[in-house]
């Protein structure tokens, strides 16, 4: 059944067990997440990096959560009611376009990247939205066998998103290991246009 399917894998993206394998709180902390600032959480889900990105924002910040799943969307939503983030909104998203609000300090994509098909359009439109302020960020999966995370050959080399951003127009600001299964890289967009 779809609806429990989907609780699982909820039930999962919040375990405990997740949050000791990489404590959100922490990356957001590496990243440089501070009060008032604003944070679009791209693949949110039901609101693992979110709603700790909406305590650490504070009432004068923002986060936006968005995902291309209703039942993630609306868990979002659940668990940010319990939660009490009023600064938290949560909305759906299409697969192919990251239609996300412009001028953010942060675009966060945490295990998300590896699931997009025409990365380089969706990146060059997520750049356009972005200020030469704004950061993105990216958390994925090493590419080696670990005990979590998708099959190998899905998975982005670093090497190669290095690759992908330098062609869509960011440049590496900082790479960290948020874990020993994956990495993380966070990026700014260039000066220079894009020849698209």
């Amino acid at each position: 059944m779809p609806g429990k399917s989907a609780a699982a894998r909820s039930k999962r993206l919040m375990s405990a067990e997740r949050r000791q394998e990489i404590p959100p709180e922490r990356v957001l902390e590496t990243i440089g997440l501070r009060p008032g600032q604003v944070f679009i959480d791209i693949g949110a889900g039901p609101g693992f990096f979110a709603l700790p990105a909406a305590a650490a924002v504070g009432p004068r910040g923002r986060v936006v959560g968005l995902d291309v799943s209703p039942s993630m969307v609306e868990e979002l939503r659940k668990n940010a009611a319990r939660a009490k983030a009023a600064n938290l909104q949560a909305r759906r998203i299409s697969k192919t376009s990251p239609n996300v609000p412009p001028g953010a300090d942060f675009y966060f994509l945490a295990n998300v990247l590896h699931e997009i098909g025409g990365r380089e359009a969706y990146l060059r439109d997520l750049r356009k939205r972005m200020s030469a302020a704004s950061r993105l960020v990216i958390i994925d999966f090493l590419r080696k066998k670990t005990e979590h995370g998708p099959p190998l050959r899905d998975r982005i080399p670093l090497r190669e998103l290095r690759r992908l951003l330098a062609a869509t127009g960011f440049k590496v600001e900082r790479v960290f290991r948020p874990n020993g299964e994956e990495y993380g890289v966070i990026a700014f967009r260039t000066g220079a246009r894009l020849n698209r």
